[in-house]
């Protein structure tokens, strides 16, 4: 319920930012047409009084200009210095007043003579010609600004926009990232709950596989119920393999780190390593255990589920791929002021293409992980979010080595 009031609150406000960059942009345009379509088309004075002759005591416009402003829905007429109408064309009734007050004039100068849009212009000492619309809706207002006030407009609009496309943008982003965040999330708490519904009933089939050898003489079954117990441990290793890599991957648990001895932990991982394993699997394994003096009592900051992790899990592809046993080794020393901790065994080794592969940077984001996949993919997340240098080869002469730097 909490996650779907959380998607629908997100989906929200990204509605609401698109739609204010939206209208914004809207408004830019709508300003700009505006702008371009301002201009209302009145006929010009100069035309007119050209036009308006005086003959016999009285104003004539040509029949020429007189058809022109019918044409255009346009009305004209003449004021005198005492505001009597002196010559009018095409005037409205409403407005045919016999006197115009200097109130009425400055009235209709700058707005409108009662309804009607109307321009003033003085064409001599005495006169005012008032041109004005018929039947059009014209919207007239004075504004007044500051002409500093108005550059400094003019000169913030652009860094306006481009913040609020870069607001916009900034947001889209933080929400597709916590969008996928979300999405891995979800994924991680699947892969645990899986994992844990697994657990259950893998640990029945381990608990019965153990009892088997116990309750029954057959030497076939024995065999059978080793084989059921050995791919069951694999399904558990696989299991906490991948909750893990999840984790890792998505960075949705916070693993800390503290400081720890070295070489204590390194003694504890393999001795309870080798505790694991059947009396058959022990004798065919010889480990070996190299630690330099001056890094007996060395310490580290890491994350001891990890680390245990990535080092069971390099022994645990040794065993894999050498069933018939071989020898294994680790070695802590130091190296050019560097510490290096080195695994190896005397097994087959890893063909070439595989070793380039297990090297290559991209390789922990590979989907195809293949034999030797999960389990080292890990060891170079480990190494990874220790910040350490890993590198994968074969022995001098046989077996496969992991080679860790460590801080």
């Amino acid at each position: 319920m909490r996650k779907s009031l959380e998607r629908r609150l997100q989906f929200i406000l990204w509605v609401l930012v698109f739609a204010i960059a939206i209208l914004f942009v809207d408004f830019i345009i709508c300003m700009a047409v505006m702008y371009k379509s301002s201009d209302i088309n009145y006929t010009d004075a100069s035309e007119i009084m050209d036009s308006l002759s005086y003959n016999t005591g009285e104003y004539v416009l040509s029949d020429e200009e007189s058809t022109q402003l019918q044409k255009n829905n346009e009305f004209a007429f003449l004021l005198d210095s005492t505001g009597n109408i002196i010559w009018s064309e095409n005037m409205p009734e409403s407005l045919k007043k016999s006197k115009y007050t200097l109130q009425d004039v400055a009235k209709f100068t700058r707005y409108y003579l009662d309804d009607y849009p109307v321009r003033t212009y003085i064409v001599s000492e005495d006169r005012l010609l008032i041109v004005g619309k018929v039947n059009a809706d014209i919207w007239k207002y004075t504004l007044e600004y500051d002409a500093n006030n108005v550059l400094t407009f003019l000169e913030i609009t652009p860094v306006l926009f481009i913040f609020n496309i870069i607001l916009f943008i900034f947001v889209s982003i933080r929400m597709y990232k916590a969008r996928q965040r979300r999405i891995e999330e979800e994924r991680v708490e699947w892969i645990a709950g899986v994992s844990h519904d697994i657990r259950t009933p893998l640990a029945v089939i381990l608990g019965n596989a153990q009892m088997i050898p116990k309750e029954s003489s057959m030497d076939e079954i024995k065999r059978k119920s080793e084989i059921i117990e050995s791919q069951g441990l694999r399904i558990r290793a696989l299991v906490e393999n991948l909750n893990i890599t999840s984790k890792l991957d998505f960075g949705t648990k916070r693993f800390e780190k503290s400081k720890v001895c070295l070489s204590t932990l390194i003694r504890k991982i393999v001795s309870n390593m080798i505790n694991s394993l059947d009396i058959d699997a022990q004798s065919k394994y010889d480990f070996e255990l190299n630690i330099d003096d001056e890094l007996q009592k060395y310490e580290v900051s890491l994350n001891e589920e990890l680390f245990e992790r990535a080092v069971i899990n390099f022994l645990n592809n040794t065993f894999r791929h050498n069933p018939e046993g071989c020898s294994i080794y680790i070695n802590l020393y130091k190296e050019d002021k560097k510490t290096v901790l080195e695994i190896g065994d005397g097994g087959s080794g890893v063909p070439a293409e595989i070793l380039q592969r297990l090297n290559q940077n991209a390789y922990a984001k590979t989907k195809n992980v293949g034999k030797h996949g999960l389990g080292l993919k890990i060891v170079k997340k480990v190494a990874a979010f220790h910040r350490w240098k890993v590198r994968f080869t074969n022995g001098e002469n046989t077996g496969f080595v992991c080679r860790m730097e460590i801080k």
